[in-house]
């Protein structure tokens, strides 16, 4: 077994695992939750389902010598950029709006700390960076930009909002007080998913560049020592 085949097996297996964390702590989280039907509509929860249906099909597609397809790649790259939010919207924004108990506390880590955290570890160690277009910036926002559309949409008929800076009524923590403040926050998270997609896509160009450059550049010091 060559050192390529062993790598493929332990990317489907870290894939199986970051899928299953995934489907288990989403489906605990929700059952265990005083309000069960106010928890699927978090982008947390719903992001997490992405992560885990992704992986899933990523793990099949290596088992089955598929290895990827530009789809995958299209979602796992969205999986690295929905994390990202998951994970610094909670931890700066929400950690501190209310306390978990019982397994919802342990689900609460792996939804909002450890998948995250894993997917961030798969694309650095194992996912092969390639040469994207700019374009995919827009691509990558589709999603989250549907499920804030939907959601301020849902919130004008019952007034039901997923979370406060989506609520145009009320103060803080409940809401942000007017459409104004919405706006402004909807715009910064734009921003968040613009500059990430750039810089994403501008690591993924300068990692591919050097890997063609490297070894021309050592095969021409090569050749002058010879």
């Amino acid at each position: 077994m060559n050192e390529n085949s062993i790598n493929l097996i332990l990317k489907a297996i870290f894939h199986l695992l970051i899928s299953f964390l995934g489907f288990f702590s989403i489906v605990l989280h929700i059952i265990y939750s005083p309000d069960p039907w106010v928890t699927i509509t978090k982008f947390t929860i719903q992001s997490n389902l992405i992560v885990s249906i992704t992986f899933l099909f990523s793990c099949l597609a290596i088992l089955t010598r598929k290895y990827s397809t530009p789809f995958l790649d299209y979602l796992k790259n969205c999986c690295v950029i929905f994390m990202f939010i998951v994970i610094v919207t909670y931890h700066f924004l929400l950690s501190s709006g209310g306390e978990y108990v019982g397994i919802r506390n342990i689900t609460n880590f792996t939804l909002h700390y450890l998948i995250p955290i894993f997917v961030f570890m798969n694309w650095f160690v194992f996912e092969i960076m390639k040469k994207y277009s700019y374009k995919f910036i827009f691509y990558w926002m589709i999603y989250p930009f549907l499920y804030t559309f939907v959601s301020m949409v849902r919130g004008l008929f019952d007034g039901f909002y997923p979370y406060f800076f989506l609520n145009p009524n009320g103060e803080i923590p409940v809401g942000v007080g007017s459409y104004t403040n919405v706006v402004l926050f909807i715009l910064a998270y734009l921003s968040v998913y613009i500059i990430l997609g750039f810089l994403l896509i501008t690591f993924n160009r300068v990692f591919v560049k050097l890997k063609t450059t490297l070894p021309q550049i050592q095969t021409r010091y090569t050749r002058k020592n010879l």
